[in-house]
C-alpha cells in the first residue's frame, strides 16, 4: 500500500496520508498532525498557541508533532523559535508521539535542542533536501528521512541522499505539492534499483515501526 507520511493536502490516493491540519481545523482525516510551524509563530500569542497544541495533540488520530522545527530564514526571532521547538519536544515525548521537523540551515541546533532535552521519540526530517554531510550528521544522530518531490530530480541532493542513508530510515511524502504519492514511490524504486512492491513493504514496516496507531 501507498503511505504518504506529510501532506498538507488531502489526496486520497494513498492508504495512510498523515495531513498536516491547522489547529483550528475542522477537517478531521483518518491520520494527521499538528506543531507550530517556525515561520508561525506568532510573538504575542505563542503560549496560547502550545496550551492548544497540548490540548488537541492527545487527540488519538493525531499521530504526529509537527511539522515544527526551525528556520534561519523565518522572520521570527531564532531564540523564540528555539523555546517553542522545545517545549514541542517535550510535547511529543510526554505522548510518546514522533516529531515531523522543519529544519532550514540550523541542523546544528537542531541537534542541540533534541539532545538538550532528552528527546526520545523518533525525529523524522522531512522534505530532506540537503547534501551528504548533513545526511552522515542525522544519520549519527538516529534521525529519520521523508523525501518528496525533489526526488523527481535526478542530481538533487534528495536522490543521491535516498541511496546512502538504508531503506529502514526513510518515508516518502507529498508535502505541500499537487502530485500522487505514486510518482514519489515509483522514483525512489527507479534511484533506489528495486521493485516497488518492495519499497511499499519497508515503508509500511518503518510506518508500523514508527507511528503506534490504531488502524
Amino acid at each position: 500500500m501507498f503511505i504518504n507520511i506529510h501532506t498538507h493536502l488531502q489526496l486520497y490516493d494513498a492508504a495512510i496520508e498523515v495531513v498536516n491540519l491547522n489547529m483550528d481545523s475542522s477537517d478531521k482525516p483518518k491520520y494527521y498532525s499538528y506543531g507550530l510551524h517556525p515561520r508561525h509563530i506568532n510573538k504575542s500569542d505563542y503560549k496560547e498557541q502550545l496550551q492548544q497544541l497540548k490540548i488537541k495533540a492527545n487527540e488519538e488520530h493525531c499521530v504526529a508533532i509537527g511539522e515544527c522545527g526551525l528556520d534561519k530564514l523565518s522572520k521570527v526571532d531564532f531564540a523564540l523559535q528555539e523555546k517553542v521547538f522545545i517545549e514541542q519536544i517535550e510535547i511529543a515525548n510526554t505522548l510518546k508521539k514522533p516529531l515531523i521537523i522543519h529544519c532550514v540551515k540550523a541542523f546544528n541546533e537542531l541537534i542541540n535542542c533534541l539532545n538538550l532535552n532528552n528527546n526520545a521519540v523518533p525525529v523524522i526530517i522531512h522534505g530532506f533536501n540537503n547534501n551528504e554531510n548533513i545526511a552522515k550528521v542525522l544519520l549519527a544522530h538516529d534521525c529519520l528521512f521523508s523525501f518528496g518531490k525533489a526526488l523527481l530530480g535526478y542530481e538533487s541532493n534528495a536522490a543521491k541522499a535516498i541511496k546512502n542513508i538504508g531503506r529502514k530510515n526513510f518515508f516518502l511524502e507529498t508535502d505541500d505539492a499537487e502530485i500522487s504519492i505514486k510518482y514519489i514511490y515509483k522514483k525512489a524504486s527507479e534511484l533506489l534499483g528495486i521493485d516497488e512492491e518492495i519499497l511499499k513493504q519497508q515503508i509500511q514496516s518503518n510506518f508500523e515501526n514508527v507511528f503506534k496507531v490504531n488502524n
